[in-house]
């Protein structure tokens, strides 16, 4: 069984990451969610281990285990997908920033990554972010697009979370490489 490393960031879009863990389970594949602190305060740990059948991740150590997280979770790792990817998550990665478990995972994974950006358009076409993804891009990490549209706030353009559908084949074949 192929072993999924699902990041979860704090987008309002974070909610979709369920539909994503369950097609992934439904298909055959283990599935270990990785949340981000903030991700905390939109989506439920209970619900993703309900879904996945396995312990979700939040914090870079554990005091009942006395592990560290991003060394354990990168073993036998067959991709790590971040969906939604926020800005902070893209900017964290392409500068090696490391201080919580989902980037740190991402600096001791051997296996490819596929980010799924979503956030604010306007965030969305910054040259800020737009750097970071070309960097990530130079490095071999793989982008599922947003697709266009009205986010939240309003605001409308490209920024939102490409559809479950979408992402999951682009997993897949991201797989095969």
């Amino acid at each position: 069984m192929k072993k999924i490393l699902l990041g979860v960031s704090a987008s309002i879009a974070a909610y979709k990451a369920y539909d994503l863990a369950r097609i992934f389970v439904r298909e055959g594949y283990g599935v270990f969610v990785i949340l981000t602190e903030n991700s905390l305060n939109l989506v439920s740990p209970l619900t993703f281990e309900t879904l996945t059948g396995n312990p979700v991740h939040a914090f870079s150590f554990s005091h009942e285990k006395r592990e560290m997280g991003h060394i354990t979770l990168k073993d036998d790792a067959s991709l790590l997908l971040v969906a939604p990817a926020t800005a902070d998550v893209i900017g964290k990665f392409a500068n090696g920033i490391a201080d919580d478990l989902l980037s740190t995972t991402f600096l001791s994974v051997q296996c490819p990554v596929l980010m799924a950006p979503a956030m604010n358009p306007g965030m969305y076409s910054h040259p800020a972010v737009k750097a970071n993804m070309d960097r990530l891009r130079s490095w071999g990490v793989g982008f599922v697009e947003p697709a266009r549209g009205a986010v939240v706030c309003g605001d409308e353009g490209y920024g939102k979370l490409a559809d479950t559908d979408t992402i999951f084949r682009m997993a897949v074949d991201a797989l095969k490489k």
